[in-house]
């Protein structure tokens, strides 16, 4: 009699255990209303895009135009060998410089974009005419890795700006085991390589300045623990689960009884 009533205790934890270890929607829907979000004056969403500052290893692109077609006849040599050293663009060396035609080296590494276009500019005006001539620097991409749940791989966005919600979408990955509560992402800076976690799911993750992916930037995505258990969010999978503890719970009830 004591061993039925185990197995009763037993069957029914079970079937409570399944019911109640489903993924929620609200585990793996992304940027749901939170009451956290913060709205500007003009009730638009607040962001916090960060400056990033240059780094060795960076590939910087320079475009310089002029109104003048006799100068940019001058400056076909700089753009073509100024970009061409990587296929992309300028290479920061190790001494966190790049090296440009007829200019020589610029000091670029811990500038921000901005302060490195004026630095390159100043440069630039030193010997060939300002007039009518217009430069652009910029990074020639924005290179991040994506690792865990959500993809994995190395991505390259041409683009001046990515989010998150990019990075993710072209990583092509919908797994509903990732664990979008804990997105950890690891960043180098010039102080030092930080990393911090963020909540997908909520909306006020726009207000953050990771929502924004800087160049290098590492995600990781974990699994969640339903991954572990082998328990997911297909109804299919909890009937079956259940149907099988039952078969096994009158199997075992069957032998005890006899």
């Amino acid at each position: 009699m004591h061993s039925k009533s185990t197995l009763t205790k037993s069957f029914f934890i079970l079937i409570i255990f399944n019911l109640f270890s489903c993924i929620s929607l609200k585990d793996v829907q992304l940027i749901q209303p939170d009451q956290n979000l913060k709205l500007d004056a003009d009730g638009k969403i607040s962001y916090q895009r960060p400056e990033y500052y240059i780094q060795k290893d960076d590939e910087i692109l320079i475009k310089v135009s002029s109104a003048s077609n006799a100068s940019m006849g001058i400056l076909s040599d700089f753009i073509s060998s100024g970009n061409s050293n990587t296929g992309t663009g300028v290479l920061v060396r190790e001494d966190g410089a790049i090296e440009l035609p007829r200019i020589g080296k610029i000091q670029l590494e811990g500038l921000t974009i901005e302060q490195a276009r004026k630095k390159v500019q100043d440069e630039f005006y030193k010997i060939y005419e300002e007039k009518g001539t217009y430069i652009d620097v910029n990074l020639a991409s924005i290179d991040y890795t994506i690792v865990g749940e959500a993809g994995q791989g190395i991505f390259t966005a041409p683009k001046r700006s990515i989010t998150l919600l990019d990075a993710f979408a072209q990583s092509g990955s919908n797994n509903i085991y990732a664990d979008l509560k804990h997105v950890r992402i690891i960043r180098t800076t010039a102080e030092g390589t930080k990393q911090v976690y963020v909540d997908l799911t909520k909306e006020s993750i726009m207000n953050s300045e990771y929502y924004w992916i800087q160049n290098n930037d590492i995600i990781v995505v974990n699994a969640r623990k339903e991954k572990v258990w082998g328990i997911g969010l297909n109804p299919m999978t909890i009937v079956t689960t259940i149907i099988g503890a039952a078969a096994t719970f009158l199997g075992a009830y069957y032998i005890f009884r006899r």
